[in-house]
């Protein structure tokens, strides 16, 4: 039962106690790992046993918290509380769009290809961090969704559709993912040239960035398909590979950040991001999930938000190639933002 669920969340909640709540894609069960103490735990090399967070700049330690203590329900579908009178603000749109000709004016001189851009949106904070993962679970039954909460990190909650990295038995996967556009029931999505020459960027990276690691007759390049996350979809290319021996932190490091949160050439867009963005990152486009020894389940952290008890920040981006308009790029940053804007 749901009740259920969220009485044992509300009571983690009032102990000040650290956990995570998750449920994976299409699935109907959701996962609790939680602590009885307050410790932080931290790994550099993902070898631990229970639900990571990874930043985006992986110089930084990673915590995580153990799933020593551990409890599973299943979760039924229910009708979500959607507010459809949100109103976003536009404080970032000029210095955005201002951005966005920065970044088009290096992609001209031939150093980038693509650069993912971002920015954050503070939204006043009605509800409470449980209620809000609530409407998330019977919204997002596509996309990974998670509640994280540890005093001496902070509470971050999100509903992404991008598969980082999954190893299960003798196999990898991984998945490239680029372009967005409203879901429209029915429909069948009509892709721009802009659109499709991004995943056309997006998809190659990741397959030279599996090249560093494994022979080419080792990996498999499945054909593009259109993937629904909410009320958007995206164009996604996913890649099977064999599994490495280990942890998968050589694996992580190859392909991180991807192209769909970092850009083409790696090192020249996160240079550029690094230079040029005025915010800190944080947990936003880095990684998160559960992991152990024999099977990993993580997720590049998108659609994502960061709750306090005054303020709700998201976090929201979008590829800029040279044939990005500013204004149109603004707009997709918008329509990403709603995503979870309309929960809260």
């Amino acid at each position: 039962m749901n009740d259920s669920l969220f009485e044992k969340l509300n009571n983690l909640w009032e102990s000040e106690k650290p956990f995570v709540c998750f449920r994976l894609p299409n699935t109907d069960k959701a996962s609790v790992f939680f602590q009885k103490d307050t410790k932080l735990h931290w790994t550099k090399d993902l070898s631990c046993s229970g639900f990571l967070m990874a930043p985006f700049d992986l110089k930084q330690p990673i915590p995580f918290i153990p799933d020593q203590f551990s409890e599973q329900f299943k979760i039924l579908n229910t009708s979500p509380n959607l507010n459809s009178e949100v109103i976003l603000d536009s404080k970032n749109k000029i210095s955005f769009e201002s951005l966005v000709i920065k970044a088009k004016e290096v992609i001209a001189s031939g150093r980038l290809k693509k650069v993912v851009l971002s920015h954050s949106q503070d939204v006043k904070t009605k509800r409470d961090a449980v209620a809000i993962f609530q409407d998330l679970l019977s919204h997002y039954s596509l996309a990974m969704v998670y509640l994280w909460h540890h005093p001496l990190v902070g509470t971050w909650f999100g509903a992404t559709p991008e598969q980082f990295i999954t190893t299960q038995e003798n196999l990898s996967q991984t998945m490239a993912l680029a372009g967005t556009q409203t879901y429209l029931e029915n429909e069948d999505p009509n892709w721009t040239t802009k659109e499709i020459e991004e995943q056309e960027l997006v998809a190659i990276q990741v397959e030279e960035d599996l090249k560093k690691i494994f022979p080419t007759n080792q990996i498999q390049k499945n054909p593009t398909i259109d993937q629904r996350a909410g009320n958007l979809v995206h164009l996604c290319t996913c890649f099977q590979f064999p599994k490495l021996d280990g942890n998968i932190v050589a694996l992580a490091q190859v392909l991180h950040p991807t192209p769909a949160v970092g850009g083409v050439p790696k090192e020249e867009a996160i240079r550029f991001i690094e230079e040029n963005e005025a915010y800190e990152r944080s947990f936003y486009t880095g990684f998160l999930g559960p992991t152990n020894s024999s099977e990993s389940q993580l997720y590049v952290n998108l659609r994502c938000a960061r709750w306090t008890p005054e303020t709700t920040t998201l976090f929201v981006g979008a590829g800029i190639t040279l044939g990005s308009d500013p204004e149109k790029e603004w707009l997709e940053t918008q329509r990403k933002a709603y995503t979870l804007a309309k929960v809260l």
